[in-house]
């Protein structure tokens, strides 16, 4: 039994590091592609029409594929493959592709016919120009062909992810920034520009279905040209998709909301917001998705075998340990803003005057960065116990909630309105999941959390005040009109940050660190 657990253990740890480490390079290869076109382009008109072209065909995809994966493909899938009952997996997952491949095509066809028509229900063209509405509406048709592709890939991923197979997920999120980049560039020195960019959307976006194809037949899986709706499982896949579909379509509009209020704001404004909720989004999207997705089998598994003491552990061990990575890396950011999006953006034809703008847009992103962090491992907490209802009519709540706090707060404060209604919101949604949660399961330890979050705060709060004090001498000293000293000034600011909070985790004795120090040290004296 001991043997079984820490094999578990093990597959966990390893499934989260290779999400950890394709996530960073996705990431940050996403982070290169905005930088090129940022520095060609600055955050203008043609940007915002590159951005704005995303929102449609990203909803549906989503809406289609994107959350129901988790909350209702996988578990469903799963089960049939640790069963054993391998035929019937097959022809469940088979329908389920073959649905959305035609639902998916429906919908490109009619939003190719119907683009200029749809934008303006997801963007305000008031006060956007007759050659930015009309590049927007080309890019938008450009990118409903990815749309396609990537729904495809989606289903694939849901496959590979319930063999426990997370590296050709891994592999095909890296090759599709990478081709993304190698086209655009490439058709910008051609003379396309900005299109160039959307090309390579759909480029990468094949290639990334490619990558998945393969090693879905070498696990032994086998495609039906079916349409299989009285299955058992497709049943299943959909009693548990139906309550998700609403959740994701609620989350979607909420975005699009945001989206709408920004691009009426005035030229390069949707742009900075999009940057400033995507640099939010890198840690998110590198530790606690990866936390939340490697945590996700064991708690099915521990709640499929009512062992509901260790679902609990599981879910704390999740919550404690985004809090631990998520809170410091806020809070870094908060303090180093500036020097970050100096080092980061101020070259080529991106303004000066766009770096304050963007600076201070993400540090108000990044207050709800803990809430949307933890809301991740809260949420698999819902989905590992088959509850996806009540997700929902929380998501619901929070989208009207979000709507009134930034048509409000956008009053006061303009864009900035717009960023602190959304942290707001993050931070209400989590507490609102974690109340329902525990009235659902029972207790969660509550007191560790409680505790780890405390210590996360103090240790922050320090981290904080040495990186203030840190930036004041570094500018007073350092040439920062020089590209180079820029860089050297955030990476010297990177290493303070995390010492100063590594020293004062270790001081306060918490045991997310004292936990990694002990797996270092096992590895040491093993060798």
């Amino acid at each position: 039994m001991a043997e079984k657990k820490k094999n578990g253990q093990s597959g966990v740890m390893k499934a989260a590091g290779i999400l950890v480490i394709a996530n960073f390079l996705s990431s940050i290869l996403g982070y290169v592609r905005d930088i090129i076109m940022s520095s060609v382009f600055d955050m203008s008109s043609t940007t915002d029409a590159y951005n704005a072209a995303f929102t449609i065909p990203d909803l549906i995809y989503t809406i289609l594929v994107g959350g129901g994966l988790s909350a209702a493909f996988i578990p469903v899938f799963s089960g049939y493959i640790a069963e054993k009952k391998y035929e019937d997996g097959y022809k469940m997952a088979s329908t389920i592709l073959n649905i959305v491949a035609i639902v998916a095509a429906i919908f490109c066809v009619i939003g190719e016919i119907f683009t200029p028509q749809l934008l303006p229900l997801v963007v305000d063209f008031s006060s956007w120009s007759e050659e930015a509405i009309q590049l927007t509406v080309t890019l938008t048709r450009i990118m409903f062909f990815q749309c396609f592709f990537m729904c495809m890939t989606g289903i694939c991923m849901g496959i590979l992810q319930s063999y426990k197979d997370f590296t050709p997920p891994s592999i095909g999120a890296v090759l599709y920034n990478i081709t993304i980049i190698s086209v655009g560039v490439l058709l910008l020195t051609l003379g396309t520009g900005i299109a160039g960019f959307s090309i390579g959307v759909v480029t990468g976006s094949i290639v990334n279905l490619v990558v998945q194809i393969i090693p879905i037949y070498k696990h032994g899986f086998k495609y039906k040209k079916i349409i299989y709706m009285d299955h058992e499982g497709v049943k299943q896949f959909f009693h548990l998709f139906g309550p998700v579909l609403i959740g994701i379509a609620v989350t979607q509009l909420n975005l699009v909301v945001n989206r709408r209020f920004a691009s009426a704001q005035g030229e390069g404004i949707l742009s900075n917001i999009i940057q400033a909720q995507r640099i939010m989004q890198l840690p998110i999207n590198i530790f606690a998705y990866a936390i939340a997705m490697s945590i996700f089998p064991t708690m099915v598994e521990h709640f499929a075998t009512k062992n509901m003491d260790e679902y609990r552990k599981d879910l704390s061990l999740g919550v404690r340990n985004v809090a631990f990575i998520i809170m410091p890396c806020a809070a870094g950011i908060i303090a180093i803003r500036v020097p970050l999006i100096r080092a980061i953006y101020l070259q080529g034809n991106f303004s000066s005057k766009n770096v304050y703008i963007l600076a201070t847009l993400l540090a108000f992103y990044c207050v709800g960065m803990i809430g949307y962090s933890v809301r991740q491992v809260i949420l698999q907490g819902f989905y590992a116990i088959k509850e996806t209802r009540t997700p929902v009519a929380i998501n619901i709540f929070i989208l009207c909630l979000n709507m009134v706090l930034t048509a409000t707060f956008v009053k006061f404060w303009g864009a900035k309105g717009i960023a602190i209604a959304y942290s707001t919101a993050g931070i209400c949604s989590v507490i609102l999941q974690t109340y329902f949660l525990r009235k659902r399961v029972g207790r969660i330890n509550g007191n560790e959390m409680k505790e780890s979050f405390i210590k996360c705060f103090v240790c922050c709060g320090v981290m904080y005040l040495v990186l203030t004090l840190a930036i004041y001498i570094l500018e007073k000293f350092m040439p920062l009109d020089i590209k180079r000293f820029q860089l050297m000034e955030v990476m010297i600011l990177l290493i303070i940050g995390a010492g100063t909070y590594v020293v004062m985790a270790y001081v306060l004795k918490m045991q997310e660190l004292t936990s990694i120090i002990d797996v270092f040290k096992r590895k040491f004296l093993k060798k």
